[in-house]
């Protein structure tokens, strides 16, 4: 999706707005004035060229000298295409392709969607603060990602090998979610859902902002979803059976405070899913398969300016995870007992950041970064049998980076960047990186970029291994070279082209055997292009267009399995009476993939969403999911069979937003 923006609050003071003499102005002159609430919501007419991103450098900067291309989902867009998680609008950025299993969503950039990964090639920020967490360096963008989709202010993509500034598993790019601020919060606000599958949504939250300067916030909500549907055709006389034991519930909580430049963050979230499990091959004998996932951090954020030229960032964080599973086996014809496992991480991060423009032309940055796991372990029991196997581990890593960002004049600028990362499992890894911005002229700009990046293997692929007395994979890598172009073609029409080469060596996959293992791949070739052109009316509406090609081969000319060649992406919103109604479309085309020796045919889906203002303070959004109920399937795992994917949902949410 290409970037766009709603127009900040400073944009919309400079809207052109007529203002009567304050002595002829009337009461229903007055009345008739939008509020500033509306001013922000107003589409703007032409493509934004200063769209402000940080997902690229780790500072607040133009999408347009940013030295990565950067693709930016709004608020706005959240509401008016009604995505309803973060991979939904990941789903939506050029290049990404999400895999969904029936409780984990997987996710696959420019072609690379790797079976057994769960999300450790894509580093997720949340707020500028890695959530990756440390047993299988997952990043979670289901319903255990910490916050709701209305609470996010933007989603920035910056595809492409990240680690000169951010280190460990920005090995196909970076995602920064920006939450709202408080100035978007204040005040209360409830929000609640429903969908055709039974489905059910709450949240509430409360903003305020006090007159010393400090503001806070706090969020929570809660899911649930019982009686399921099933991920396969089952005979009728079973179905109610089968559905009794197929739900989900999801707990969340989310909040701040921050104030004279110190912010303190908490999060929380809590999913847990069922499943019938057969208890025996030749009858219908069921037991109860249980999961839950466990998250929460606490974050300490601290910035100052030194003088007239630096800045300082501080940041430190304690989070923890915990995984478990439950599944039912026949100690004897009259007991049931759990085959029970569980991952358990905990760990603290901390970086510390010095900017400087205190010499002329050049913008600055040093970075030290450090994580230590604190718990590591992976184990598995059974009710009355003791443990079966644990696994721990014990790791430090620290990050030292510098990056320049030097303006050689109005048109031309040089990003330089080096980064050595250092643990004390995975050794040492120096990462750089070169970007060139070519202001060409005032609507044109051209980016010349290369990088590269690395990931260490993890506890998890260090578990599968160990048993069997196999070495722990070597840390994998990656060099891209890019070039992309951005041109205005019009005040309203705006095109995007990049094309890109990369060379991964050594990337950690499973083998071929019947029990796989992970080994470290030989060398890849991946080629790619995406072209995305974005259009607007005067009458407010929008369309955004994106076609994304990749080639992945390796030595002997043999493709990846789960790697999609070509994906299509349609997002289109007509204003129907203005802000107060308002109509979305969605179109998502994913070719013919490969998967563990079969191929999964292409697929396109259509999304249609209807969002209504009747009053101040009320919306309700009706979204159609899959429209045409189209029949698809996805299989992001090794020795496992195609997952049919949903067909067509309805869901109608209401929000209701209280003045503080």
């Amino acid at each position: 999706m290409a970037a766009g923006l709603q127009p900040s609050s400073a944009q919309a003071q400079q809207a052109p707005l007529v203002v009567a003499p304050a002595a002829a102005a009337s009461a229903a002159a007055v009345a008739a004035e939008p509020d500033l609430e509306e001013l922000l919501r107003q589409q703007l007419r032409e493509v934004p060229r200063e769209v402000e991103v940080s997902a690229a450098s780790r500072f607040a900067q133009s999408a347009a000298q940013a030295p990565a291309v950067t693709y930016v989902v709004t608020a706005a867009e959240i509401q008016r295409y009604g995505m309803r998680s973060l991979a939904e609008i990941l789903r939506a950025m050029p290049g990404v392709h999400i895999s969904f299993d029936g409780v984990f969503s997987y996710i696959g950039a420019r072609g690379l969607g790797r079976p057994a990964d769960f999300n450790s090639r894509l580093l997720v920020l949340l707020d500028g603060m890695r959530i990756n967490e440390n047993i299988y360096d997952a990043a979670l963008i289901d319903g255990d990602f910490f916050a709701e989709v209305d609470l996010i202010d933007r989603v920035e993509y910056a595809p492409g090998p990240g680690s000169a500034v951010y280190g460990n598993n920005a090995f196909l790019g970076v995602v920064n979610v920006i939450t709202k601020r408080v100035d978007k919060l204040r005040g209360g606000q409830v929000r609640a859902s429903l969908n055709s599958e039974g489905q059910q949504r709450a949240r509430a939250s409360w903003g305020w902002r006090g007159e010393s300067g400090w503001e806070g916030w706090l969020s929570g909500s809660q899911m649930r979803h019982a009686k399921r549907p099933l991920l396969s055709e089952v005979p009728p006389e079973h179905e109610a059976a089968l559905r009794e034991l197929r739900w989900s519930r999801e707990k969340r909580l989310i909040g701040g405070l921050s104030g004279q430049g110190l912010s303190v963050r908490v999060g929380f979230s809590d999913v847990q899913e069922g499943f019938p499990y057969f208890l025996t091959e030749d009858t219908w004998q069921l037991g109860q398969y249980k999961s839950r996932g466990v998250n929460n951090f606490l974050a300490l954020d601290y910035e100052r300016s030194l003088g007239e030229n630096w800045d300082l960032a501080l940041h430190l964080s304690s989070k923890r995870v915990d995984f478990q599973k439950h599944s039912p086996f026949l100690e004897d014809p009259e007991t049931i007992l759990n085959y029970n496992e569980r991952a358990l991480g905990r760990w603290v991060n901390g970086d510390l950041r010095l900017s400087s423009q205190a010499w002329a032309g050049h913008k600055l940055m040093l970075g030290l970064e450090y994580q230590r796991d604190l718990v590591q372990r992976v184990s598995s029991n059974a009710d009355t049998y003791g443990d079966l196997y644990v696994f721990t581990g014990d790791n430090r890593r620290n990050g030292l980076f510098i990056q320049d960002d030097w303006r050689l004049n109005d048109s031309h600028r040089l990003i330089l960047g080096l980064r050595q990362d250092r643990a004390q499992i995975g050794g040492s890894s120096w990462n750089p990186r070169l970007a060139w911005v070519w202001n060409v002229r005032s609507d044109a700009t051209f980016k010349l970029l290369y990088g590269s990046a690395f990931r260490a293997a993890n506890l998890f692929e260090f578990q599968v291994n160990e048993p069997r007395s196999l070495p722990t994979p070597s840390p994998e890598r990656v060099r891209t070279l890019e070039a992309a172009w951005d041109q205005a073609l019009s005040p309203q029409l705006q095109l995007r082209a990049s094309v890109y080469t990369s060379r991964l060596v050594d990337l950690i996959s499973l083998d071929d055997s019947p029990d796989p293992y992970f080994i470290n791949s030989p060398k890849l070739n991946n080629q790619g292009l995406e072209l995305g052109l974005e259009r607007r009316w005067d009458q407010g509406a929008q369309l955004r267009a994106s076609l994304s090609l990749q080639r992945t081969r390796d030595a002997q000319g043999k493709g990846l399995s789960n790697s999609p060649h070509a994906l299509v992406k349609l997002h289109y919103s007509q204003p129907l009476l203005g802000d107060r109604l308002q109509l979305g479309w969605q179109l998502l085309g994913v070719s013919r993939r490969s998967t563990d020796g079969e191929d999964l045919p292409g697929y396109v889906t259509n999304n249609l969403s209807l969002l209504w203002r009747p009053l101040a303070g009320h919306e309700w959004s009706l979204g159609l999911y899959n429209v045409g109920k189209t029949r698809y399937f996805d299989r992001p795992a090794v020795q496992s069979y195609p997952v049919p994917q949903a067909g067509r949902v309805l869901q109608l949410s209401w929000t209701w937003s209280m003045d503080p």
